[in-house]
């Protein structure tokens, strides 16, 4: 079986949002540690302030399950609304790789 990789970069709204972007990154990891298929997240800051994380899978259909149940909550906008107060959703870029 192959493993599956995320990898999403962005920059924050603003540079002194990286305390609050921490504190974010700690609950995703909470969360997404619960998740069937779900191997490891690591997340950085590069030399110009742009975040990359990381995040591992056991295959591609455990990390579209959980993004499915991911939009499926109930708190799903307000969730969302609270990334998008810290993130540029607009430098968002994402990338997924198949290791075999």
């Amino acid at each position: 079986m192959s493993e599956y990789f995320v990898i999403m970069s962005f920059e924050l709204n603003e540079k002194d949002l990286i305390d609050d972007w921490t504190a974010l990154s700690k609950e995703i990891d909470e969360d997404i540690a619960k998740a069937d298929g779900f191997i490891s997240r690591d997340s950085g800051i590069d030399e110009h302030g742009r975040v990359y994380c990381l995040v591992k899978w056991q295959s591609k259909a455990h990390q579209e399950t959980f993004k499915k149940l991911l939009e499926a909550r109930q708190e799903w906008p307000q969730m969302m609304q609270h990334f998008s107060s810290i993130v540029n959703i607009e430098t968002s870029i994402n990338q997924a790789i198949e290791i075999f």
